[in-house]
């Protein structure tokens, strides 16, 4: 990789026109969020801001956002070239993700060059934006790491969950108990035990694209040992200060503390402006961290992320995350044992993906009904695969004129090529379900009914002697060759220009 951390992974940025840093003074309060969106929506650099209103003193001065918010970028993260497109971009993650390196234990790193702790910790000191207009406070954790473990097993996870500044040293928590971090609060719930939790901010983007999606790790691994394989070297890993966690050595700022597992103890969170575009996750007393330690770098860069994204206002999270998530959905579907899956791909737009396309070499009927069920039966359908649409071979999932083309000619309702399963797993952020259905004190978790279109040529289809026993009549809109080949040999004398 052409940088070993986050900071050079800024510089590597600066270097290749990727960044703008503003000097401008600029307000926390929504105008930063205001400018990162008008610039995300075009594609446009990431951002480093080093003139925040009311921060020019202090340790906390720069807020970075929009590293990975163009594909080009979410390329170089990956040492591809710029020019990488979507589909070498999947490629290239499942391969790597099927490569995982175990991360390396190190003494100290520059995460510990300042070290604060008890009533000296101060949350309102670090930069962090209020965001959204109708959110119910600073989102401190919009781009970042929690780190937690597994009380029985020892087991560490990574995950990205949104967490507004409740108070000076408070960050309350939405938590899902089907996330991972959330199976870990369950069981220290049944022992009557807080959680130790570990947020971690300016982390090597290849570790927030692990952080930011549902990885399915087995017994002994962390999203450590998948960002390494993604990157192609070791993670370099340190213990905190006050918790038996292992954070990366060159983060630019760590938070440690504990969730007490009694309602009594959650605070005010929400609403928030989340990933479908809309306000998310009502105003409610929720899992809070009690901040017991902050450690950072001298000179620390906070990171944040404008979250949300409808047509044609995009966010950062979507450019990596539906990627990442379509190299996770292949790989689910290829560890249950479904054959020639050949390409995954779904509508950055939706964040999640929702609408996922999968395209199969066809060899047996119900062969499309298996690739949805193994995505469903993962965790990745809690915020993914809502509607998952297969394709033959002949369709490029990436263009939407052969998608459309399949949906209209390759399915029949009555055939059951459009099925529907009820009462899944689903977000809890889904505006489409009703409220109470998406409580998570309540159930947990969301609830959706997913659908699955089957666009492959139908099996069960007649075939048809006149075109050569096959159940799909072929194409009338590609001249045969010689005609073709004719026609290009006297283009120039048709004069058509």
């Amino acid at each position: 990789m052409p940088y070993q951390d986050f900071r050079e992974w800024v510089e590597l940025l600066r270097s290749a026109g990727e960044l703008r840093e503003i000097k401008a003074e600029v307000d926390w309060n929504k105008e930063m969020a205001t400018i990162s969106r008008n610039v995300t929506g075009k594609e446009g650099p990431a951002l480093l801001f080093s003139n925040v209103k009311g921060y020019k003193d202090g340790d906390f001065r720069k807020v970075f956002s929009g590293g990975m918010a163009a594909r080009r970028r979410v390329a170089m993260a990956l040492g591809l070239t710029k020019d990488g497109t979507y589909k070498e971009i999947v490629r290239t993650m499942k391969e790597r993700l099927l490569k995982p390196i175990k991360p390396v234990v190190v003494a100290t790193g520059p995460v510990k060059e300042n070290i604060v702790k008890g009533k000296d910790i101060d949350l309102y000191k670090i930069p962090v934006p209020f965001l959204h207009t109708l959110d119910g406070g600073r989102y401190i954790d919009t781009a970042c790491a929690i780190v937690t473990c597994d009380p029985d097993t020892g087991d560490i996870n990574l995950g990205t969950y949104r967490g507004m500044i409740a108070d000076k040293n408070h960050i309350a928590k939405l938590l899902a108990t089907t996330a991972h971090w959330g199976n870990h609060f369950a069981k220290y719930r049944d022992l009557g035990k807080p959680m130790p939790v570990a947020v971690c901010y300016g982390i090597d983007p290849t570790l927030l694209m692990c952080s930011a999606t549902p990885v399915q790790h087995p017994p002994g691994t962390s999203e450590y040992d998948f960002a390494g394989g993604l990157r192609g070297a070791a993670v370099e890993v340190v213990k905190c200060e006050t918790l038996d966690l292992l954070v990366p050595a060159r983060a630019e700022i760590v938070v440690e503390g504990w969730i007490s597992t009694d309602p009594k103890d959650y605070m005010m969170e929400g609403p928030f402006g989340e990933y479908p575009g809309t306000y998310g996750g009502m105003a409610s007393p929720k899992p809070t961290i009690e901040v017991k330690c902050l450690t950072y770098r001298n000179n620390p860069i906070y990171t944040s992320n404008s979250e949300g994204s409808s047509p044609g206002r995009w966010c950062e999270s979507p450019y990596y995350v539906v990627p990442m998530d379509c190299a996770l959905i292949w790989n689910a579907m290829e560890s249950a044992g479904v054959p020639n899956v050949l390409d995954v791909w779904g509508n950055p737009v939706t964040s999640g993906p929702n609408n996922v396309r999968v395209k199969i070499k066809k060899i047996y009927r119900g062969h499309a009904k298996q690739a949805a069920c193994a995505i469903w039966g993962t965790t990745l359908a809690a915020y993914t695969s809502k509607n998952v649409i297969v394709v033959d071979d002949d369709i490029d999932i990436h263009n939407d004129e052969d998608v459309e083309w399949a949906f209209s000619y390759r399915t029949n309702a009555e055939m059951h090529d459009i099925q529907f399963f009820h009462i899944c797993i689903g977000s809890m952020l889904d505006p489409s379900i009703p409220l109470d259905e998406r409580n998570t004190l309540k159930y947990g978790q969301g609830k959706a009914s997913r659908v699955l279109i089957d666009a492959t040529v139908n099996w069960e289809l007649e075939p048809e002697e006149q075109y050569g026993g096959k159940r799909f009549p072929p194409l009338c809109t590609i001249p045969d060759p010689e005609d073709q080949a004719l026609v290009e040999r006297r283009w120039k004398e048709y004069g058509i220009d």
